[in-house]
């Protein structure tokens, strides 16, 4: 499952704890990596952190055959199966930490962050509580994977945090989640695609509270091994005061010869990021979303939707052209970047036109029920999203009325009456059709009024006058 992963860690005091209270696990076989920063002082964080590490590793062990199956492509074991299964393993981590607690007086309130990478095939999962941190390199892009639950963040996050005033506030540093404080925890999971030649790394807030972007994390590794990159980011650590305990761990994929695999990825990414639909979604969150889209290539006179049936997805072209048809009538070609079957993201009704690719084109599905998950486990991703396609059906409507507005402008300024009138008094006056001669371009039809035909024009006109 795991065993081809690049893999170096190290942990270090730092320079002015007196001892470590950090663990992480490493497990090539299973794919299991983890990193957590224990708290509680006498010796009770680094109690809690190597309980929480151990429960994780041991849940994941007893189900080993599952992990293997879905692997193997199992189809009766879904990506959601593994994602639950961590999280659950998590969950079952924060019980034992917080009954080791109440059971040992000297280790009361004693808890852990916890961020946890399990690479099984083709896909990664995480789940995470605290600060600690997961970062991906993917190319020379780096992106933060986890959220911190901390003061700071969850005041960043609300848009009441002002760089200026960040020195200023007492126990910044202080979590709104860990592992084993309380009986239940909160657990953040979800599950993406990995590509080839993809690297994470996972350490504890002795690091990240050094590195002010991702792209100083990106040229700190850049070009290194993966020991050769632990290494420097300890180092570098130390070097900028080693306030606390330092936990690093480097896994990398294996790069393979199918570089068109990190491309797709890749323009799948870009693709949905562009999109209304996506808008203000977290890197994490986009994965997110892009690992539920399944891609499908179409050949020249496929159908994709047919008109009067009910969908359920929402479809984004990544290459070719699509002919979107209203009966026997084309009426829009939608090329690369373009998406069409939203509305079946609000509702289950019939379609409304067909969609038949014009030309071998590929293209990602995203299901409403599978979107709906999406909603239900983020709360923050469910709000984004729900604004989003609000926003979207908002702009769509307003677009419609304009347009109605404007063919409703272009109908009142033409009078058609005269036309309807001629045709209804040619049948009883059959004199009221003009000769051949007649010059027509004297008084448009269009001008004439229903007054004029039957005798009613100006007032003043009745008597002669």
């Amino acid at each position: 499952m795991g065993n081809l992963h690049r893999l170096h860690a190290r942990t270090d005091v730092g320079r002015v704890r007196e001892h470590n209270e950090d663990n992480f696990y490493c497990d090539r076989a299973l794919g299991l990596y983890i990193v957590a920063d224990g708290m509680g002082g006498h010796a009770a964080g680094e109690v809690a952190s190597a309980l929480a590490v151990q429960s994780v590793a041991w849940a994941l062990q007893r189900e080993k055959g599952l992990l293997r199956r879905f692997a193997d492509d199992d189809p009766e074991v879904e990506p959601e199966d593994v994602k639950n299964l961590l999280a659950q393993a998590v969950a079952t981590a924060n019980a034992s930490v917080h009954r080791e607690s109440m059971e040992n007086a000297a280790r009361r309130g004693m808890g852990t962050t916890l961020s946890a990478l399990l690479l099984v095939g083709r896909r990664a999962f995480i789940a995470h509580v605290g600060d600690s941190r997961v970062y991906i390199v993917r190319g020379r892009e780096v992106r933060q994977l986890t959220e911190d639950h901390s003061v700071v963040n969850e005041l960043r996050r609300r848009g009441r945090l002002k760089p200026e005033v960040l020195d200023k506030i007492p126990n910044k540093n202080a979590i709104t989640r860990a592992i084993g404080v309380f009986e239940n925890v909160e657990v953040d999971a979800w599950q993406f695609l990995a590509a080839p030649g993809d690297r994470f790394i996972l350490c504890s807030d002795g690091l990240h509270r050094y590195i002010d972007t991702e792209a100083e994390l990106g040229s700190l590794v850049e070009g290194l091994t993966e020991e050769a990159a632990t290494e420097r980011l300890v180092d570098f650590a130390n070097e900028r005061g080693g306030a606390d305990n330092v936990t690093v761990v480097v896994v990398g994929l294996p790069d393979e010869e199918h570089p068109q695999v990190l491309a797709e990825l890749r323009h799948g990414y870009q693709t949905l990021s562009a999109l209304p639909f996506f808008r203000h979604l977290e890197p994490r969150e986009l994965m997110g979303v892009q690992a539920i889209a399944r891609t499908t290539v179409y050949g020249p006179g496929d159908v994709i939707i047919d008109e009067g049936s009910t969908g359920e997805s929402l479809f984004v072209i990544l290459s070719g052209v699509c002919a979107v048809r209203k009966g026997d009538t084309e009426i829009a070609r939608l090329g690369p970047g373009e998406h069409f079957g939203e509305m079946a993201l609000v509702e289950l009704a019939p379609r409304s036109a067909s969609v038949v690719a014009e030309e071998e084109s590929r293209l990602l599905e995203i299901a409403r029920t599978d979107l709906f998950k999406v909603l239900r486990e983020s709360k923050d991703t469910g709000i984004k999203l729900l604004w989003n396609i609000i926003t979207v059906l908002v702009a769509r409507l307003r677009e419609t009325s304009t347009q109605l507005g404007e063919a409703r402008e272009a109908l009142a300024s033409e009078d058609l009456t005269a036309q309807l009138f001629l045709d209804e008094f040619r049948e009883v006056i059959p004199d009221l059709n003009p000769p051949e001669d007649f010059p027509r371009d004297t008084i448009p039809v269009s001008s004439i009024g229903v007054s004029t035909l039957v005798g009613y024009g100006d007032p003043r006109k009745r008597d002669g006058g």
